[in-house]
């Protein structure tokens, strides 16, 4: 039985290096949650391309009383050695496995009820779906209930093109940039719905 939970490697990283950068981000997305009102309010989470359930576990441990669904294709290029099982081992070894489910999915074809969602989160994922990203955003926005948050951390390299098809269809609320160990295109976005 696994005992404790492998999120796997980032891209040109060690696993040492990866764990650092996690330890930042566990950090940074917390400060991004607390920019939420209402937090109590948040029961139901999507995790848009969870991965192996690194920032599932963040969002459950954070908003206690909530339940989180995480979405991935799982077994992508970009994780290679992702898959649904190892993630929900993780959550096992976590101590969150009722409240972290997974789903295999595509973010462009989400299958979840109009307002469904109070929280979305994304980590480093909408840079790897090129122009296709657009689409997954109108389905997030879609999922999500009015006033629900969408807290995304990526590489914004057309940040002006992200933000103004985001800013259409809801407030930006905060942005954190400047996070130590993360490159400068590397920023987190909060917005309402």
């Amino acid at each position: 039985m696994q005992q404790t939970p492998n999120y796997g490697t980032y891209h040109h990283t060690t696993p040492e290096q990866s764990e650092l950068v996690r330890q930042t981000l566990r950090g940074a997305f917390h400060k991004a949650f607390q920019r939420i009102s209402n937090p109590g309010d948040v029961r139901r989470i999507l995790d848009a391309g969870c991965g192996l359930g690194f920032l599932s576990e963040v969002t459950a441990r954070y908003f206690g009383d909530s339940t989180v669904t995480g979405v991935d294709l799982f077994g992508t290029k970009s994780l290679p050695e992702g898959n649904i099982k190892l993630a929900a081992d993780n959550m096992i070894a976590a101590g969150l496995h009722d409240r972290v489910n997974f789903v295999r999915s595509d973010l462009t074809s989400l299958n979840f009820p109009a307002e469904y969602f109070d929280l979305v989160v994304s980590n480093l994922v909408f840079h790897n779906l090129g122009r296709s990203r657009f689409k997954a955003y109108d389905g997030i926005v879609t999922v999500m209930k009015t006033g629900a948050f969408f807290v995304i951390g990526d590489f914004f390299f057309s940040k002006t093109r992200d933000m103004e098809f985001l800013r259409k269809r809801m407030k930006l609320v905060d942005e954190i940039n400047g996070i130590e160990k993360m490159p400068d295109a590397y920023s987190i976005m909060i917005f309402r719905k």
